[in-house]
């Protein structure tokens, strides 16, 4: 009898981690550090790298601490999933824009979109929230390609008007930013592989993300409003 396969995205285990020392905190950092080691072993481990008992060890506290900060495995998992979706919101909405709220050029676009999901975490624990059902639990989280594709076509138009070029279609936008998105993360769970299997050094993968970029900055060129 076949059974579901299991979701687990990630390698075998990492060596054993010694316990931590522990040592007196305030609760707000130890429920941040709780979080960043329960993120750190389901990257590495997958969803079964989320026990308790190494997780305590890790952050160097005791099991019933955790219990009273989370209640439960499932609480912690809860709030590490908002808190990672918060922060993805965060990167990707940020990625579209320089450091002084500027306009880039789509080849920055692009490279900062990739390097928003470029922690391997982020985009595991993405998957898993997916494959799951989880990402629904998450606040916001059917919004954020909207948000995206917004900030996009924004940044579309205000260009189009500098140029005095026609105002670009707003469903050509969602399409580029759902084909980015896409492609960014399949590059942050497989990319590496897929480049080492094609030969591909670093620096080959910086030329495939600005080659992508050229792409989509070509067709920004030609494309003017849809025609009905």
């Amino acid at each position: 009898m076949s059974t579901a396969p299991k979701t687990d995205l990630s390698p075998a285990a990492p060596p054993h981690k010694p316990a931590a020392k522990r040592v007196r905190r305030s609760a707000e950092e130890a429920r941040r550090l709780i979080l960043d080691a329960a993120e750190e072993r389901l990257a590495t481990q997958g969803p079964e790298g989320i026990r308790l008992q190494d997780i305590a060890r890790d952050v160097g506290i005791s099991h019933p601490a955790i219990l009273h900060h989370f209640e439960s495995r499932e609480g912690l998992v809860r709030t590490l999933i908002a808190r990672t979706s918060s922060q993805f919101r965060e990167k990707m909405l940020s990625a579209l824009q320089g450091k002084n709220g500027d306009q880039l050029e789509a080849d920055e676009l692009i490279e900062n979109v990739f390097e928003a999901l470029s922690d391997r975490g982020t985009a595991r624990l993405l998957s898993w929230m997916m494959l799951t059902g989880r990402l629904v639990e998450a606040d916001g989280s059917r919004a954020l390609m909207t948000e995206i594709a917004t900030a996009l076509h924004s940044h579309r138009v205000r260009e189009a008007a500098e140029r005095n070029a026609p105002t670009p279609d707003q469903e050509d936008t969602m399409f580029m930013a759902m084909l980015t998105a896409n492609a960014a993360f399949g590059d942050a769970i497989i990319g590496r592989h897929l480049a080492e299997e094609a030969g591909l050094d670093h620096d080959g993968v910086i030329r495939f993300r600005r080659w992508f970029a050229r792409l989509l900055s070509e067709h920004v060129e030609r494309c003017g409003p849809r025609k009905s």
